[in-house]
């Protein structure tokens, strides 16, 4: 049995999946298994993934004759189809340093499940890029508490650092013990748009151990097709918003604690009110006022921040 089984979700990526394949195979960790799961792609990303059919890594290639519509479906079916101890989800258009595995594996230990590292951020020409003024993710130079590693339950992961924003942004970044996976959580994710990586990863956290590690290995790319490119989603972000409040409330007892984080986060304008209807405007706000008017204070103080921050660096 692989200590790790390596799973290549698959759509639409063609320019980059031999990057991506080429930093799996040349790992200097290699007990491993390698299972690509194509979801139906109409760029030539069958005819790339073809050219490794007989890599002796390669344990799995499965083709989809219709796209599956969800990446969710993919990574359910993957990790059915793995045999590892071990599962690491590795997006067809990142990469990573081929001591990924070797330097995350020798973290592992008995009661720690999930175990992550920080990611640059580059573009589709593969260049360092700034992103919300980050240039990797999670930013030791923004967020104080990554700039080493550290290990934490994931109750307190969760109540520290996934309340207002999911701190384990890319999944390629990530390594995690397969048997804290169960089926039904697949449903749940799968129904969101744009959060159902951070319900997932909710969902392990409640179950175990997490340990970060400091270390740059993951390169994460961001493109035209990233979906957290897309625009026409701040409605979206703010109803899922509310689903994951249900969710950190009826699974953490977090619930007033993430309302409050959305509420933050939405009156800083981290969550643009743009693509939002006037009355769902005025409602949110009248109810803000109502819940805490402390919360109207301290985001007038950010937006002042924000602002100073932006003229200080212009």
């Amino acid at each position: 049995m692989p200590k790790i089984s390596i799973i290549i979700p698959s759509y639409n990526h063609a320019q980059y999946l031999d990057k991506r394949i080429e930093s799996i195979l040349n790992q200097s960790f290699e007990d491993i298994e390698i299972i690509i799961l194509e979801d139906c792609s109409t760029d030539e990303s069958r005819s790339v993934i073809d050219k490794y059919r007989n890599h002796p890594l390669i344990k799995e290639i499965v083709f989809n004759n219709t796209n599956s519509g969800s990446t969710f479906k993919q990574w359910e079916k993957g990790i059915a189809l793995a045999k590892g101890e071990w599962v690491w989800i590795a997006e067809s258009d990142d990469y990573a340093d081929y001591d990924f595995l070797k330097i995350l594996t020798a973290r592992i230990a008995h009661d720690t499940g999930v175990i992550y590292c920080r990611s640059n951020l580059i573009n589709e020409n593969g260049d360092a890029i700034k992103l919300y003024n980050f240039s990797s993710m999670p930013d030791p130079n923004v967020y104080n508490d990554f700039k080493s590693d550290f290990k934490l339950a994931g109750h307190d992961f969760v109540k520290q650092f996934m309340l207002g924003m999911n701190s384990i942004p890319n999944a390629s970044a990530v390594i995690f013990k397969r048997d804290l996976v169960q089926q039904a959580i697949f449903n749940r994710a799968g129904k969101t748009k744009l959060f159902g990586d951070w319900i997932f990863w909710l969902h392990l956290l409640k179950q175990t151990n997490i340990l970060y590690l400091s270390q740059p290995l993951n390169y994460f790319r961001f493109h035209g097709n990233t979906v957290r490119n897309d625009t026409h989603f701040t409605s979206t972000r703010l109803r899922e918003y509310m689903v994951l409040v249900k969710y950190f409330e009826n699974e953490f007892g977090f619930g007033k604690e993430a309302l409050d984080c959305l509420l933050f986060h939405y009156l800083s304008g981290e969550i643009p009110s743009s693509g939002i209807s006037f009355s769902d405007h005025c409602k949110i706000n009248f109810f803000v006022f109502r819940r805490n008017p402390m919360l109207l204070i301290k985001s007038y103080f950010r937006k002042v921040k924000n602002y100073f921050n932006l003229f200080r660096n212009f």
